[in-house]
């Protein structure tokens, strides 16, 4: 038996061991289940497959598209059959003269079965229809405007989704930034308390210090909070479910090294709200052509086959029938409806030149929309250029005032002020980094710039 207690023991902790790194690898598995690593390209992407909006929109556009096959199914064939039973409870009494006795006496007569049945089927033709025409021509325009819809919504959803981004981006780049103060402004605390410690600083100089710690770590602590905060907004743009892991490639740093744009390289046809507008005056030109041409005959070609059954007990009905078939043409003329149509022909005709209207105040507002979004784009990137040199500057301020504070030559109020005038200047920093990225967005959308594949 002594010599089986070391093979057990070994197969214990073999079993043992596998059992932990089975487990370690399942948890592992967890942790990453479910994790992206996108760029703005890939959440764009993401974005465009998954997003409410965006997926409304191409079902929009699939919609259009079987209106256009239901315009092109009425011009096909029309085949319908009908039937009817009737049960002549009473039949109906006519007077004719007596030919047999007095011609000038009329004598009561029925005509007919008491029971009848009949079964025709009759396919019809559209020869000339001139809605029907204008139909398939107005499915093809509104099938053109679900495009640029969806071409809208999906340009809207890469501006929702890119200042998400950058939101994503700034926050992070506020974290690195505080976290640089906390360990800057940490050396100052720990070296103030260890001279406090040797007596050659004074109590307050370290609560100073410690109170400025404090305030960059709450502010840290907040970092944390926004940060998270604007994953989840990230997420909800993309249509991405919020408990899923989510990480970006890029840095602020990849986004603010753009020259400035030209402000007058740009066509307003590549905006999809003009070639809307456009699509919607085609629409009200169709409108008033297709009620102008309302006047127009309607000329459809038949042919029918049918069965007849007569008789006098039910039990008779179905033993004889008798046929009939016919062919021919049906014509439809509104000659005189009224005045109505000429009235409504006259608003389709105001509508239109709505439209028109229209189309030319977008032009001009177009050109505004580009006009203040490059004002703002070119101050905001001013800005942020300015701001990025006042860091600097005031990082080398502190530099300084700290190493005199150490050699004794500065006091700790003027480190603090040294610090606050950092965390000023980092301040502005950021918020002239999320204008400047956003608003570079605001412009390529004003200029058409945004495309979609």
């Amino acid at each position: 038996m002594r010599c089986w207690l070391p093979d057990i023991s070994f197969r214990e902790t073999l079993l043992t061991v596998a059992f932990l790194l089975a487990a370690q690898l399942l948890f592992a598995q967890q942790d990453t289940a479910g994790a992206y690593v996108f760029s703005l390209e890939d959440c764009v992407k993401y974005a465009l497959s998954n997003q409410n909006d965006v997926v409304n929109a191409r079902l929009s556009r699939q919609s259009s598209q079987e209106r256009i096959r239901e315009m092109r199914g009425r011009l096909l064939p029309h085949v319908t059959v009908t039937g009817n039973f009737t049960d002549n409870l009473k039949l109906q009494t006519s007077l004719i003269p007596d030919i047999a006795n007095d011609p000038s006496q009329k004598i009561p007569v029925q005509f007919g079965t008491k029971f009848s049945s009949a079964v025709t089927g009759e396919a019809t033709q559209t020869l000339f229809n001139s809605d029907y025409f204008l139909g398939l021509r107005a499915a093809k325009v509104y099938d053109e405007l679900s495009v640029r819809d969806l071409q809208r919504t999906a340009i809207d959803t890469r501006v929702q989704v890119s200042v998400a981004y950058f939101d994503v981006l700034v926050a992070l780049e506020g974290i690195r930034i505080v976290d640089a103060n906390l360990a800057q402004f940490g050396k100052t605390l720990r070296d103030t308390k260890a001279r406090y410690d040797e007596g050659v600083a004074e109590r307050i100089d370290v609560d100073r210090i410690q109170a400025s710690f404090n305030s960059v770590e709450t502010q840290r602590a907040n970092l944390d909070r926004t940060r998270n905060y604007a994953y989840d907004v990230l997420k909800y743009s993309m249509g991405m479910p919020l408990n899923a892991k989510l990480e970006l490639k890029e840095t602020v740093q990849d986004f603010t090294s753009a020259a400035l744009p030209d402000s007058l390289n740009y066509s307003v046809l590549d905006r999809p709200e003009y070639a809307m507008q456009r699509v919607q005056v085609e629409l009200n030109r169709l409108n008033l052509k297709s009620k102008k041409l309302e006047f127009l005959p309607t000329l459809n070609a038949f042919v029918n086959y049918g069965f007849n059954w007569f008789g006098g007990e039910f039990s008779e009905l179905y033993k004889t029938g008798y046929g009939a078939s016919a062919l021919g043409l049906r014509l439809s003329w509104p000659i005189f409806a009224g005045t109505e149509r000429i009235y409504q022909a006259r608003q389709y005709a105001i509508t239109l030149r709505q439209s028109e209207n229209d189309l030319n105040y977008l032009n001009q507002q177009i050109q505004l929309q580009v006009r203040d979004a490059w004002t703002q784009y070119s101050n905001n990137y001013a800005s942020l250029v300015t701001q990025q040199k006042n860091i600097e500057l005031n990082q080398g301020v502190y530099d300084r005032v700290v190493l005199k504070y150490e050699q004794g030559v500065s006091t700790s109020l003027d480190v603090i002020s040294a610090d606050n005038n950092l965390k000023l200047a980092q301040n502005e920093y950021i918020t002239a980094l999320i204008n400047a990225l956003i608003s570079k967005v605001k412009l390529d959308q004003a200029m058409g710039k945004i495309k979609v594949e």
